[in-house]
């Protein structure tokens, strides 16, 4: 299985891979590819296409989560989770055999420190041979499809 998360936010996509560690805990990964929310499907697709070459299984468990999310801040270029999640929304993408999974999150705001949980009635399949305006507009609909 691959997998990758996107995010959007003020007007720009942000797509980082995963990597499922040692003990089968998903983390985020490297390097985070950034886009403009006004580039063409195709283009959205091939990124995705892109972020889930990087995702990867086996590597060790972290030991310091915060070096892990101090490198997405950086990446992306603010300071703070909560800053960033604040005007967040959320998918995952999976890619599991000849199938991809877009899949929406709802963003759970403030109470709950701007965690993301997926909405699992909303999510969307399609093969992996789809083109990659195809998959482009399957990103544009997952993003619509979260709250």
């Amino acid at each position: 299985m691959k997998r990758a998360e996107a995010y959007k936010r003020e007007k720009k996509i942000y797509l980082s891979p995963m990597w499922k560690t040692t003990t089968s805990l998903w983390i985020g990964a490297s390097p985070t590819i950034i886009l403009d929310e006004t580039e063409l499907p195709s283009i959205k697709g091939k990124y995705v296409r892109e972020v889930l070459r990087h995702s990867k299984e086996g590597v060790p468990h972290p030991t310091d989560w915060d070096s892990s999310a101090r490198v997405f801040l950086k990446e992306v270029g603010i300071q703070s989770w909560n800053k960033f999640a604040k005007t967040a929304v959320q998918c995952a993408i999976e890619q599991e055999g000849d199938q991809l999974t877009f899949l929406p999150y709802r963003n759970c705001g403030p109470q709950d420190h701007y965690a993301f949980v997926p909405i699992k009635d909303r999510k969307i399949t399609i093969s992996i041979d789809a083109s990659d305006e195809e998959l482009g507009l399957l990103l544009e609909k997952a993003f619509e499809a979260c709250e």
